[in-house]
């Protein structure tokens, strides 16, 4: 080997040498420098659940995942809305569990790599989706007591529905109640009213409402009743009231006609202005009516509020 050849294998020999150290260091960059990790929420969408299925328990809205990937992906990842769908086609009545992987969450994630799943698995429960006929029960509530209302003639439309859920929970149900609030002020008319049907969750009636049609026969009638004016305010001993009594007509149901309690919570009430000592005022009265009563004819509607004297 001649010597004049050592010189010219150096430079070839540094050349490569920077090469590999540009390639290392490149792949560094890329590879590790640039990899990071992050947590982000993703929003769960299901589907391909069984027809002949209704779930009962165990859906979430969103899980937590940890990833690890290039910056650049992960910056673009971040700024978007993550929505990912879960495939629930395989499961069976009673308790299924469904992982939350890389595997099961999809392709979307297949760019990065899966730290962590937070939950890591769901427990889905499910009963089969059953129909059942059921007839439709009407109760009479009303704000009076003491039998002062009496409901006749009540008739619901339609008389049957048909209930669609859970087998569990549609099994235990005979009827479903409908509740009928009589009106006082309707006694001896023809109600009609569209009352939704309240049923147990994961329950869906069809039709969802039911037309009621109900007479209230009991009679009203018109009275009269004496009733004291009441200053409203906390320094009320500072004024007067004139008249202090008012005798008023009201309509009230039959059966109250001659309840004392009842006729006694009528209440008639002022509140009186800014006034200066030994100055007067006309007010107007505000009444408060029990359930079932109605003001006819107040007499009057203002009376004289004045403030003492010291």
């Amino acid at each position: 080997m001649k010597s004049s050849d050592i010189p010219r294998r150096a430079p070839h020999l540094m050349s490569l040498l920077v090469a590999v150290l540009a390639a290392v260091s490149m792949w560094y960059v890329v590879s590790v420098r640039e990899r990071l990790e992050a947590q982000l929420e993703v929003t769960l969408d299901y589907y391909g659940i069984p027809a002949n299925l209704v779930i009962t328990d165990g859906l979430i809205n969103k899980a937590v995942v940890r990833l690890r990937g290039p910056e650049t992906l992960l910056r673009s990842v971040t700024q978007s809305k993550l929505i990912q769908a879960v495939n629930l086609s395989h499961i069976k009545k009673g308790v299924t569990i469904v992982p939350l992987t890389a595997e099961h969450l999809g392709p979307g994630f297949r760019a990065f790599e899966l730290i962590d799943v937070q939950p890591p698995r769901i427990a889905i429960t499910a009963d089969t989706l059953v129909e059942r006929a059921v007839p439709v029960k009407l109760t009479v509530d009303s704000p009076l007591r003491n039998g002062a209302l009496t409901v006749e003639n009540a008739r619901v439309d339609p008389a049957t529905v048909t209930l669609r859920g859970p087998e569990s929970v549609v099994e235990g149900i005979s009827h479903v109640p409908v509740t009928i609030m009589a009106d006082p002020t309707a006694a001896g008319s023809t109600v009609h009213q569209v009352i939704t049907l309240d049923t147990p969750s994961l329950v869906t009636a069809v039709p969802p409402t039911v037309k009621v049609q109900y007479s209230i026969t009991s009679g009203r009638i018109t009275v009269s009743q004496r009733c004291k004016v009441e200053i409203s305010a906390e320094n009320r001993r500072l004024y007067k009231v004139e008249p202090d009594e008012l005798t008023v007509l009201v309509e009230v149901p039959d059966a109250l006609a001659k309840n004392a309690r009842y006729l006694g919570q009528l209440e008639a009430t002022v509140s009186p202005p800014d006034l200066d000592e030994g100055e007067s005022r006309q007010v107007e009265v505000r009444f408060r009516l029990p359930e079932g009563m109605t003001l006819l004819n107040p007499g009057t509607e203002e009376v004289t509020v004045s403030r003492k004297k010291k």
